[in-house]
C-alpha cells in the first residue's frame, strides 16, 4: 500500500491498492499443472485429474486463496477507480473503524483490480471538507463512498455525482433527499432507546427513601452537524424508553465540552455534586471514556457509564471497570458493506432492492468483551 499526499488540498490523499493474491499462472506453476487446469478448478469448468485437483487445492489452502463470486465478471473491465471521502481519525478511533472495514473489503476482493482514492478531512472543519470533496472530481471515480459530517455538503456532493451519473454509497448517515446506491448506517433512534434501557437497568440501584432515582444523558458540545443530527435522534430514542416507562421527569442532562479537559471535569463534578440522586449516565458520543476517567479520578464510582462506539479509549475504560457497557455499532461493517456494495453496482449496473444497509447493534458488557470479534469481517 502506498501513500501519495496532495499538496494542493490539506486533507487529500490517495493510494493504490494492489492485489495480494497468486494469479492464476502463479498457482499453476506452484502446482505444476497447466493454467487451463487451474481455471476449471475455480470455476467448475471440465473436468480434471485427482492428483492435478489435490495439488491445486494444496497451493490455493498455503496461499490463503479465497476465490471472489465477482471473479468471473471481472473480465467485462480491467479495472475499477473507487474515491473514498472520510473524516480522518486516529487509530483506535470511529472513523479509523471505518476505514479498516474498507480496507478490509478491498482485501477480501483483491482480485479485482481497484484503484483507491481517500481524501480525508477535519469532520470539525467545513472548509476541510468542502475541499475534500471538492477534490473528488479530478480523481475521475467510477464510484465514491462518502462519509458526511456537514449535510449541506454531502448533498452538494450527491447532486454533482447525479449528475455524472456517478454512483455513491453513503456510511454512517444518510442524505435525505440523496439517491446513493446503497447507505450504511444504524438506526440512531432505536440505539436511543436501546440505551434509555441500559441507563435504566445499570442505574437499578434503590434510591433514597423516598426519592425517586435520576438518570442522566451526557452530550459533548463539540461536534459536526451531522453528529449533532444522530445526537437528537439518540436523545430522542431516549426520552421515548423513558417517557413509555412513565418516569420522564427523571432525566436530567449535561454538555461537556470535550475540547477543554479543565471545563469538562468541572461541569461533570458540579453535575453530580447537584444531583445526588443520579444513578447512571449515559455519554450518547464516543467520548465516554473522557467522562468515565473524571468521574474514577474524583472517587465516584457509583455511578455507572454507559458508553457509545467500541473505540479503543471505551474498550479500555470496560476493562478498567469504569464503563460498565458499550453500545457498539459496528463502523468496520459499515465500511466493508460499502465497498462491497459499490463493486457490486459496478459489475452489474443493477440498482439494489433495497439500498439501506441497517448495522446491528449489540451491548458490550465485562463479561463478554474477550469475546468480541469482528465477525462480520471474518
Amino acid at each position: 500500500m502506498k501513500i501519495f499526499y496532495n499538496i494542493r488540498i490539506r486533507y487529500a490523499c490517495e493510494y493504490q491498492f494492489m492485489a495480494k493474491q497468486l494469479t492464476i499462472t502463479e498457482i499453476a506453476r506452484l502446482a505444476g499443472v497447466s493454467a487451463g487446469t487451474v481455471d476449471r478448478i475455480l470455476h467448475n469448468r471440465g473436468k480434471v485429474s485427482d492428483k492435478a485437483l489435490a495439488a491445486v487445492e494444496k497451493v490455493l489452502s498455503e496461499s490463503g486463496y479465497r476465490k471472489n463470486i465477482h471473479t468471473s465478471a471481472v473480465g467485462l473491465r480491467k479495472g475499477f477507480s473507487i474515491a473514498v471521502s472520510i473524516p480522518n481519525s486516529d487509530r483506535g478511533e470511529y472513523w479509523n473503524a471505518i476505514l479498516n472495514g474498507i480496507n478490509h473489503a478491498l482485501d477480501e476482493f483483491s482480485d479485482i483490480s481497484i484503484d483507491c482514492k481517500l481524501a480525508f478531512y477535519n469532520q470539525f472543519d467545513i472548509y476541510s471538507c468542502r475541499a475534500a470533496f471538492e477534490s473528488i472530481p479530478e480523481m475521475k471515480p467510477d464510484a465514491v463512498i462518502i462519509g458526511a459530517s456537514f449535510p449541506e455538503e454531502a448533498t452538494s456532493l450527491c447532486l454533482s455525482l447525479d449528475r455524472k451519473n456517478i454512483p455513491y454509497i453513503l456510511v454512517n448517515t444518510a442524505i435525505p433527499g440523496s439517491f446513493p446506491a446503497a447507505s450504511c448506517y444504524a438506526d440512531q433512534e432505536a440505539c436511543g432507546k436501546l440505551a434509555g434501557k441500559m441507563l435504566y437497568l445499570i442505574g437499578s440501584t434503590p434510591p433514597q427513601p423516598g426519592k425517586h432515582a435520576e438518570y442522566a444523558i451526557l452530550d459533548s458540545s463539540l461536534s459536526d452537524t451531522c453528529t449533532r443530527q444522530q445526537t437528537a435522534a439518540r436523545k430522542a430514542g431516549i426520552r421515548e424508553f423513558f417517557s413509555r416507562a412513565g418516569i420522564e421527569n427523571c432525566l436530567r442532562e449535561i454538555t461537556m465540552p470535550a475540547m477543554n479537559p479543565a471545563e469538562s471535569e468541572r461541569s461533570i463534578l458540579e453535575f453530580i455534586h447537584a444531583h445526588p440522586l443520579v444513578k447512571s449516565i449515559a455519554v450518547i458520543g464516543p467520548r465516554g471514556y473522557i467522562a468515565a476517567d473524571i468521574l474514577a479520578r474524583n472517587g465516584i464510582r457509583d455511578v455507572p457509564v454507559l458508553a457509545f462506539d467500541l473505540t479503543e479509549g471505551n474498550r479500555k475504560g470496560l476493562q478498567a471497570g469504569m464503563i460498565s457497557a458499550i453500545i457498539d455499532l459496528h463502523p468496520e461493517l459499515q465500511g466493508r458493506t460499502a465497498v462491497k456494495a459499490a463493486i457490486k453496482h459496478l459489475l452489474y449496473k443493477t440498482p439494489e432492492k433495497n439500498i439501506s444497509h441497517l448495522m446491528p447493534v449489540d451491548i458490550i458488557v465485562a463479561e463478554n468483551l474477550p469475546y468480541c470479534k469482528n465477525i462480520f469481517l471474518e
